[in-house]
């Protein structure tokens, strides 16, 4: 039985059907408010509604589990919070799975994570890298980059509303940007292959500059605007949101970090290593996205 927290969610929803190709029973342990648990699941998916703050939660989430994907957030959902659930929960359900004794976890991290990261949500990755290294359990620890599709998401609501697609910052600092199905890909392959165990691997898909993506939206789309929000508004928004919208803080946060080129990174060496996982193309997330339109 693997464990998948935060199953409902972008990244569970992919790395789910890819367990169950491969053979695994899968229990999937979401709160089931910011993404409802669907009507009717596969065969071999266990539902868990349970809640990361809770000690009792996590261990029953664990038991008679042999794996762990940690692949739940709080930085993108605005009635979450990243140090309730990428640290506070995900050190909680670690130790939770030491005492069960699940042999391997997957631990979902970003670049940039350490310590003295330039934002919290950074910082609460590495705390929670920190736990899954200590705990006794046989580990991997994915850095990923951003999400595409979600940043496309980002990008595409507003053009379908208003005809603009926002680009924060001067859109020329390069990102590197991972596919959700890239990094299911290898969360699953993490749990089969031995030369995957007790490592950190950074995992990306592409790296493009704000205005590259809004381009290619663009072009897709066949109608629109870019809208620029400048990075003296995004460091505004980094402080004055704080009190009524921690979410818009967290977002503008992250768009200064982008803004400072170090949300690039080098992903060759990892890619190299295992060539045979494929890489998703940005046209093809564009053409699988359905909120594009069409050209007109």
């Amino acid at each position: 039985m693997i464990l998948v927290v935060g199953g409902t969610g972008r990244l569970g929803r992919a790395v789910v059907p890819l367990l169950l190709a491969a053979g695994q029973q899968v229990r999937i342990m979401a709160r089931g408010k910011s993404q409802p648990f669907p009507r009717k699941m596969s065969d071999g998916v266990e539902l868990l509604r349970g809640d990361l703050g809770s000690d009792a939660d996590c261990q029953q989430a664990v038991a008679g589990c042999d794996g762990l994907v940690f692949a739940a957030s709080g930085f993108g959902v605005k009635d979450s919070n990243p140090r309730t659930v990428d640290r506070d929960g995900a050190i909680r359900l670690v130790r939770a799975a030491a005492a069960a004794e699940v042999k391997h976890v997957v631990m979902m991290s970003m670049h940039g994570a350490a310590a003295d990261g330039p934002i919290d949500f950074l910082r609460c990755k590495a705390a929670a890298e920190d736990a899954v290294r200590s705990s006794g359990v046989h580990w991997t620890i994915v850095r990923i980059g951003a999400l595409l599709e979600q940043r496309l998401e980002t990008m595409t609501a507003p053009l379908e509303s208003k005809g603009k697609v926002p680009v924060f910052g001067s859109g020329s600092a390069p990102v590197t940007y991972t596919s959700v199905r890239d990094a299911a890909a290898v969360v699953v392959r993490a749990l089969r292959d031995p030369a995957l165990r007790d490592r950190v691997i950074e995992w990306g898909s592409h790296t493009l500059t704000g205005n590259q993506l809004a381009e290619a939206v663009l072009a897709r789309a066949g109608h629109g605007t870019v809208q620029r929000v400048p990075a003296a508004a995004l460091r505004v928004l980094s402080v004055a949101a704080k009190p009524f919208s921690p979410f818009l803080a967290r977002v503008a946060g992250a768009g200064i970090w982008e803004e400072s080129g170090t949300a690039a990174f080098e992903f060759g060496l990892a890619r190299a290593e295992f060539p045979d996982i494929p890489v998703t193309g940005l046209q093809q997330v564009l053409e699988e996205s359905g909120a594009l339109g069409t050209s007109t």
